[in-house]
């Protein structure tokens, strides 16, 4: 369906659905002692259709209110783009809805979760959207709870929201746990991610096959991140990775690039050029997953993969452009880091200086482990 349609129509919805401009005259909650009474087995409904790195920073709230309500019907509505995450949502979900932005999502969507009987849908977006707001209007749900911000007129019930500049993404999040009885600030907030026994071993085999020696530890560089100003180039890349090497071959340590198979091109010239490895191309997001998880150090301008290996807290240098939105960098959470802003357009305005420098800070303080026992650490 053609996005020149699916715009008007979003609005129409969004029309139909939620008005606009309406003031919030639900129930502010402040605190555990004024949650919402559910029963002992509610359904819920909660609403994540955007990036992937959004659902990833989500995911210790959709574990905390399993761990809460272990009876729960609780289903998750997906985007296309966070759907490889299904399996990990599964763990702790009964079901995983799909929105795509189709036409025939959309009428599906309206029939199926109305019968679904939610007592609950919950919103834990920090700042509006259209979407996720007559998604919510849609459910017919008995309460729709959500943090309050310009659109909260289409929520029963709001907490109020964290301060943005100062407070981490993730509990930013996790502040609607309070509308369940939960305290979040009494609640691990580690992102979760389970990699199964047989994607290691089929990690080990991977790395073997290009020529990684899994007694010795390894350093990952992701080379992109989801838009085109976190993509490094070969221009400004090779020079630092060089020098990285030359750091890292004094120590017997490895050094791999990373990535989608879409910057494939720009991949073999970084790597041939600097004589470091390439990862093999896997076929999920989960296999991904699995080779990230064996290196003891990344560096990377993606903000997904970021939360993802703070989940093995594998410590990073990461890569950010100033947006100036005052809004505090999406940082890997309770996970060892060092970071480096630039005023951009793109990351590649990072001085090579700036990058030898994070990285020698960061290798000062972390512990390198081997593949083998990067991996391995896995099943503890």
């Amino acid at each position: 369906m053609a996005i020149s349609f699916l715009k008007p129509l979003e609005r129409f919805i969004r029309k139909l659905l939620i008005g606009s401009g309406s003031p919030f005259k639900g129930q502010i909650i402040s605190s555990v002692s004024d949650a919402i009474q559910l029963p002992h087995s509610p359904r819920i409904l909660i609403i994540r259709p955007d990036k992937l790195g959004d659902m990833l920073i989500t995911l210790p709230t959709i574990k905390a209110i399993r761990e809460a309500y272990p009876h729960a019907q609780i289903d998750v509505l997906a985007g296309k783009v966070n759907l490889p995450l299904r399996d990990q949502l599964l763990l702790h979900v009964n079901d995983c809805l799909l929105y795509d932005k189709s036409l025939k999502s959309i009428v599906g969507l309206y029939r199926l979760l109305p019968k679904r009987r939610y007592d609950i849908a919950i919103d834990p977006l920090d700042n509006p959207s259209t979407t996720s707001g007559y998604l919510l209007s849609m459910s017919k749900a008995t309460h729709k709870l959500g943090i309050l911000k310009s659109n909260a007129n289409v929520y029963t019930h709001c907490v109020r929201p964290r301060d943005r500049s100062s407070v981490h993404i993730v509990e930013r999040t996790a502040q609607v746990l309070l509308g369940l009885g939960i305290n979040p600030q009494l609640t691990s907030l580690t992102i979760p991610y389970t990699i199964e026994e047989s994607i290691q071993h089929k990690t080990k085999q991977a790395f073997v096959q290009v020529g990684i020696n899994l007694s010795k530890p390894l350093i990952m560089i992701n080379i992109a991140g989801g838009l085109d100003y976190r993509v490094l180039s070969p221009l400004t890349a090779i020079p630092w990775i060089k020098e990285i090497k030359q750091i890292l071959d004094q120590h017997d340590i490895q050094l791999m690039l990373c990535g989608e198979k879409k910057h494939h091109a720009s991949m073999h010239v970084i790597a041939k050029e600097t004589q470091i490895y390439l990862a093999p191309f896997v076929t999920s997001y989960h296999e991904f997953a699995g080779l990230l998880a064996g290196a003891s150090m990344l560096i990377s301008p993606d903000t997904s993969v970021l939360h993802l290996i703070s989940s093995f807290s594998i410590p990073c240098l990461a890569f950010f452009v100033e947006d100036n939105s005052g809004t505090m960098l999406w940082t890997p959470y309770q996970s060892p880091h060092e970071y480096i802003l630039t005023k951009g357009p793109t990351v590649n305005e990072i001085h090579s200086d700036e990058i030898i420098a994070g990285f020698n800070t960061l290798f000062s303080r972390t512990t390198l482990f081997s593949v083998e026992d990067q991996i391995n650490k896995l099943q503890g």
